[in-house]
């Protein structure tokens, strides 16, 4: 077998799950969870909205232990911040713009989005990217939250808000947030 074969036999993988961050591209693995949270939403087997975030997540999680985890053991919020916009953020081509970063809030707007370019879905899109930097959030601060305020900037993009320590009310944001994503759907004529 010719040295290209080997590689790209080596590099075979059944979903983004199973692929190791240095093996496959990041855009790939987005791709395949977002297409995996998709499916699921057009399903609409018991609560898809619940689902799409969930798998959203998931693939935070992924990316915050193989890509971000191991920079620092105690991470302050600015350090988070930069940490995900280096390793997480740059390569899949999504741009925030933060307007607030204090010791443990952090505000911010999504300014660039190439996952909901490509989408015909705003709302899957938009809870698939809830829980993707929800995933990434609590697993560097577990004992926090992220919220939406549903003030939009001009994109129509809700700010985020990043608490370092949640409240029990805050602990209940994904009603909230799903109930905002599809009213802006709603919104939008979709």
């Amino acid at each position: 077998m010719n040295q290209p074969a080997i590689r790209k036999k080596e590099n075979m993988h059944d979903s983004w799950e199973d692929a190791p961050s240095q093996k496959e591209p990041i855009t790939n693995w987005q791709d395949s969870a977002f297409h995996a949270a998709l499916e699921k939403l057009q399903a609409e087997h018991g609560n898809a909205a619940d689902s799409v975030i969930r798998l959203g997540e998931a693939f935070g999680r992924g990316l915050y232990n193989q890509r971000i985890k191991d920079k620092s053991p105690d991470w302050t919020i600015k350090e988070w911040i930069e940490g995900i916009q280096e390793d997480v953020c740059k390569p899949l081509g999504t741009e925030f713009t933060f307007t607030k970063i204090s010791h443990d809030v952090a505000t911010t707007f999504m300014n660039r989005n190439p996952l909901a370019q490509t989408s015909q879905e705003r709302t899957a899109t938009s809870l698939f990217n809830f829980g993707v930097m929800h995933g990434l959030f609590l697993s560097a601060f577990p004992k926090g939250e992220l919220l939406i305020n549903e003030i939009e900037n001009e994109n129509h993009q809700p700010e985020l808000i990043f608490k370092i320590h949640a409240s029990a009310k805050d602990k209940l944001e994904r009603e909230r947030v799903i109930r905002a994503f599809t009213s802006m759907k709603k919104d939008d004529g979709a």
